[in-house]
């Protein structure tokens, strides 16, 4: 019975995988393998190529503090890929090794962010950055490989790599208003909060849509007025507005995420596409505001939402997809 996968395996896996795709593999014989050096040579008698990739280092990050045991735990590897080929008709092997080499080379400098995959529900985008190795440390890379001989080959570092907790940490509410209060004596320490919370409040502001990265700003406009959190108790009547701000006319995408204390955080509620209606958001002008009306993503039970708008462009420089958010609207339910 194999062995259950794991994401490590997973990523070092999607990475020979696009190896494998970028050398058109099976139309040239070319077998791309995961595995020490030693156990990839190919005997005499074979006539398929190999490369094969050797991740030989695990590292953490290097940045902020080391993760919790039920948070998901960043690490780089380390990867010497090696070619082996074989003679085949009037070209030798030695030359079939930089004909797979170079092949490589190409595909990790014209991809360097590899494609994303999925891994139990965390999308991960593997980095690939080239490493140059010294004569000294291919020297001890080689020497644990027995009798094998050296083969052209070339160091990457892979970045970031997730190790995902199996029980992984829901993570907790957000903070919507913030409150002080004071007691007289010690014993009332621990009774509920008697005093008044206020949300922080929402300041005029202009999106500069000038940069093709430009993000929305939005608000929440109740009763004429200019919110980024509410808080209600279950059963309220609530109908959202929102005030999208940005290039006039320009798509975005309402979306929610929802907590409660069993589940944590995940997306929740409907996607509504809308458009922003102006560089500008005002509070001194929400009674004016065009804006666009939301469902709340439940309404019978405790818990939290938040709201984004969103809004997708392909970068000038490469074409890439990619997704800006605006700043959080929260609602808050008791």
């Amino acid at each position: 019975m194999a062995l259950p996968v794991s994401s490590l395996s997973q990523v070092c896996r999607s990475i020979a995988d696009f190896l494998s795709n970028r050398l058109e593999a099976p139309q040239n014989h070319i077998q791309v393998r995961i595995g020490s050096p030693a156990s990839a040579a190919p005997a005499q008698t074979d006539n398929e190529h190999r490369v094969n990739l050797f991740f030989y280092r695990v590292e953490p990050e290097g940045f902020g503090p080391a993760a919790a045991p039920d948070e998901t735990w960043l690490l780089r590897l380390s990867c010497l890929v090696t070619s082996f080929g074989v003679d085949e008709d009037q070209i030798s092997a030695g030359e079939n090794d930089l004909r797979l080499l170079g092949g490589v080379l190409s595909a990790f400098h014209e991809t360097p962010i590899l494609d994303p995959i999925a891994i139990n529900g965390t999308t991960v985008r593997t980095q690939v950055v080239f490493q140059p190795l010294g004569m000294e440390e291919l020297n001890h890379l080689w020497a644990t490989q027995g009798e094998v001989a050296y083969r052209p080959s070339v160091a990457y570092e892979m970045a970031l790599i997730p190790i995902l907790p199996r029980h992984p940490r829901l993570g907790g509410p957000l903070v919507g208003a913030i409150g002080f209060e004071v007691r007289s004596d010690r014993a009332g320490r621990h009774e509920p909060f008697g005093g008044q919370a206020i949300p922080p409040p929402v300041v005029a502001r202009e999106v500069d849509t000038l940069p093709e990265d430009w993000a929305p700003s939005v608000c929440f406009v109740v009763g004429g007025s200019c919110v980024e959190s509410v808080s209600l108790a279950v059963g309220t009547p609530f109908a959202p507005q929102v005030w999208v701000a940005g290039l006039n006319g320009a798509a975005v995408r309402l979306r929610w995420e929802i907590w409660d204390a069993q589940d944590g955080w995940r997306p929740g509620g409907a996607i509504v596409d809308t458009a922003a209606t102006g560089e500008r958001l005002d509070p001194d002008q929400a009674a004016g505001a065009v804006t666009t009306p939301v469902a709340l993503p439940f309404d019978d039970h405790a818990g939290q939402a938040v709201l984004y708008a969103e809004r997708t462009f392909h970068r000038a420089a490469d074409g890439v997809e990619i997704t800006v958010r605006s700043n959080p609207l929260l609602v808050n339910l008791f």
